[in-house]
């Protein structure tokens, strides 16, 4: 058995110490099951490429719906756009839809390793082109390269066996080719290249679509999300109920009238005469009593619960889901509906240190404002 001395065992924690933060280092700028999206404004996302697309004049979307979907969209020589890390498969349906006439432009891994330097620089008419890869693809009969050096192909057009099928599969071998690292990168025409690669793709009036499905992003139905929301039956209606919450206010309440029998809170006045109205009755004298008591703290937190519920519920994140969707989905979700700022939404969220009177009807005009955005969106 070997045996180390105060000294080595030191350097061996420190070492192991080194490793650790270096592996961690190494996970976290490693690309997740998100890179490639164009929500992604890491490293490894597309947020910047799909912007430049924008600024084109080119039509582009994000596809957040099952790939059953795509039989519904009107018209052919329509463009999904596919960017991901991942293996990826072909769908029977996807597959249908390119027979149509439509075009898959798909960046992922594949091809193999060859005696290509790791960077690559390529010099192009709109400026060089960084390909971070040795992988290529060797020269098949039948098939176009659209972008290639002399080991092999990075870019190119897959045809199609049957004379019949319009199809075209356009497929490359490095996923990272538009990321958002090369967007800020001067010098360099990725974005600039694969944008006139989809111009002379794509048909007028179609549409380029950024696959954000495979990227696990959502988009409910309008059915969905009322089927979600709305009880179907009295049983569903009480599940959904938030009991804990009633009954909290309920105790609440007691302890508050309870204080307020037991002592007095200022001069005397007189007593309102009874409202007809028994909800209107109860929700006054809470306030009442929440506004003598200075709980305007209290009464903006149970206003950020409710807000939450509302938006969970409209959504669709809040289907048999414990514990609740967080706040940053919610703020995620909120923004891909509306497309308004996640900023409107975080300010709601936040709880301020001092909360008064003016800044409790402050925040029910923009709580109001933001519910009234979502349900213009959905």
């Amino acid at each position: 058995m070997i045996a180390i001395n105060r000294r080595q065992g030191f350097f061996l924690s420190f070492a192991l110490l080194i490793l650790l933060v270096v592996g961690l280092l190494i996970l976290l700028a490693a690309p997740n099951n998100r890179a490639g999206s164009s929500f992604d404004s890491s490293s490894w996302g597309t947020q910047q490429f799909y912007a430049y697309l924008e600024q084109q004049g080119l039509q582009v979307e994000r596809w957040q719906r099952n790939y059953d979907n795509l039989k519904n969209l009107k018209g052919k020589g329509h463009i999904l756009l596919q960017i991901s890390g991942r293996p990826l498969g072909w769908p029977p349906p996807l597959v249908e839809w390119l027979a149509q006439g439509n075009t898959l432009v798909r960046l992922y891994w594949h091809g193999e390793p060859t005696a290509a330097p790791f960077e690559t620089r390529l010099s192009m008419p709109q400026g060089n082109v960084l390909i971070e890869t040795r992988r290529r693809i060797p020269v098949h009969q039948g098939d176009r390269p659209l972008l290639a050096d002399n080991y092999g192909w990075i870019v190119y057009l897959k045809r199609s066996n049957s004379p019949h099928n319009d199809e075209q599969r356009i497929l490359g071998v490095y996923p990272w080719l538009v990321a958002n690292a090369y967007g800020s990168q001067t010098g360099l025409a990725n974005f600039a290249i694969v944008a006139q690669l989809l111009q002379e793709v794509v048909k007028p009036e179609a549409t380029i679509y950024f696959d954000e499905w495979l990227h696990g992003y959502r988009q409910r139905t309008p059915e969905e999300v009322v089927s979600g929301t709305v009880p179907q039956t009295l049983f569903d209606y009480f599940s959904r109920t938030p009991w804990l919450a009633v009954g909290l206010q309920l105790v609440l309440l007691f302890f508050f009238l309870l204080w307020q029998q037991s002592q007095r809170f200022g001069s005397l006045f007189l007593e309102k005469e009874p409202v007809s109205s028994n909800s209107a009755a109860y929700i006054e004298a809470l306030a009442g009593v929440l506004q003598r008591a200075q709980q305007q703290q209290f009464v903006l937190k149970q206003l950020q619960d409710w807000l939450r519920d509302d938006l969970a519920s409209q959504l669709g994140l809040a289907i048999n889901r414990h514990p609740p969707p967080k706040d940053a989905e919610l703020i995620q979700a909120w923004q891909t509906v509306t497309g308004r700022s996640p900023e409107e939404l975080q300010d709601l969220l936040d709880v301020p240190p001092n909360v008064d009177d003016s800044r409790l009807l402050q925040w029910l005009e923009q709580a109001a404002s933001l519910l009234q955005a979502l349900k213009m969106a959905t």
